[in-house]
């Protein structure tokens, strides 16, 4: 049962390695070739997209995996010109973001040069769609590495940079690896009948997809901008290099959570038997991770700081211990997630969604000023937490 998806995941995971290595170095050259103002000025930019990218997406892609693997490959259409006009709204409300926030003052040539990332990513998302519900990820694997491979190439090559240079590279090495992408699709999917909008199909694509659109939308607001935007208004640059350091090497341990359940969605959302015993078999490995995780983040957490930040980011050793807890019910949220969503659980994610959002922005104001990044790592930790309970009650009701 689990031979098809372990494959995909190890693949996923094999290729993650070489990509972790790859964003340690990257991370490593960027935190002292920026300086910790710099840097902490690249991590509020990249928070602020991860918002747009998850407006662009706006639920397309895992609802798209979920729709092929059910069997209605027709509606992909639909998922792809809806895809295409939410990048082009998100890229507008980028623009209006980046102009009318104070915050990026100084820095609104750099982001502006950034927000054509929207654009492509989106499109990187669309090939994700076609490879997951085919059980292909090793070609998304293969693409993805391409794009930092570039990159680090380039910083390896250079001494001086600035946020113009690092944001321009980034968009020609994406460029180049959505080429390759483009070209590999193509044994799999034939691009041909997306070139005429079939308006009814994008309107059920809507339907079916706005839920989890609003979710990821909310979601991305407290995972990283909320946080990233208040501890620059409170407390400056600095902090927000620090916290954004400790958060990226979060994000990264979450990983291996995300590639199973990734894998293993498309079964969930199919008609075969077992799925139940596939639910706690993925349940226990990820148990067991998250554990280990754990244990080895308040260990390591002095000796990964050094490696990736050098000694002006010792206060993010703090942050990253309290963010380690955050990673056991991260874990066990992504198998309970998913599966809800496989069980047609969207607008329940909404609900989630929206206290989600209503606890990051009422504890992140109320904790912040007063205890620093350590607090808004407490607030990701209870957020976490929060999620999980609401997603497992709400699979209870469903599986009943």
């Amino acid at each position: 049962m689990l031979g098809k998806p372990i494959w995909n995941t190890l693949v996923q995971i094999a290729g993650k390695a070489v990509s972790v290595v790859m964003s340690l170095i990257i991370t490593g050259v960027l935190t002292r070739k920026l300086a910790v103002d710099s840097y902490g000025n690249f991590i509020l930019i990249t928070s602020t997209f991860v918002f747009l990218d998850a407006l662009a997406d706006f639920g397309t892609k895992i609802i798209g995996v979920r729709e092929i693997a059910g069997g209605k490959r027709e509606l992909v259409k639909g998922i792809f010109w809806l895809r295409t006009a939410m990048a082009v709204v998100a890229t507008i409300l980028g623009l209006g973001l980046i102009w009318g926030w104070s915050g990026f003052g100084e820095l609104r040539t750099e982001a502006t040069l950034a927000l054509l990332m929207v654009g492509l990513t989106s499109l990187a998302g669309f090939l994700e769609i076609v490879w997951q519900a085919r059980l292909k990820m090793e070609k998304k694997v293969i693409v993805d590495l391409i794009f930092p491979l570039l990159f680090l190439v380039w910083l390896m090559n250079v001494t001086n940079i600035g946020l113009i240079t690092v944001f321009g590279v980034y968009i020609v090495a994406r460029i180049i690896s959505l080429i390759w992408g483009y070209w590999w699709v193509k044994s799999d999917w034939s691009f041909n009948k997306y070139l005429t909008v079939n308006g009814s199909l994008v309107k059920e694509a809507f339907k079916v997809t706005w839920p989890m659109g609003v979710y990821m939308i909310a979601f991305a607001s407290y995972d990283r901008l909320i946080d990233s935007m208040m501890i620059k208004s409170f407390l400056g640059a600095k902090e927000v290099a620090w916290y954004g350091l400790g958060y990226k090497i979060y994000r990264v341990l979450v990983q291996p959570a995300y590639f199973l359940v990734n894998s293993i969605f498309p079964i969930l959302s199919g008609k075969s038997e077992g799925k139940k015993r596939l639910f706690w078999e993925a349940a226990g490995v990820l148990l067991v991770g998250a554990i280990l995780s754990l244990i080895g983040v308040i260990i390591m957490a002095p000796w990964m700081v050094n490696v990736l930040g050098g000694e002006s980011f010792e206060p993010t050793v703090g942050v990253l211990r309290i963010l380690a807890i955050a990673v056991v019910f991260s874990y066990l949220g992504h198998l309970v997630g998913f599966s809800l969503i496989s069980k047609g659980g969207q607008k329940e994610m909404l609900k989630l969604a929206g206290a989600g959002l209503i606890f990051n922005v009422v504890m992140n104001l109320s904790i912040i000023p007063y205890y620093g990044i350590k607090g808004a790592a407490w607030v990701t930790v209870g957020n976490e937490f929060l999620g999980l309970i609401m997603m497992t009650w709400f699979l209870r009701k469903a599986t009943k």
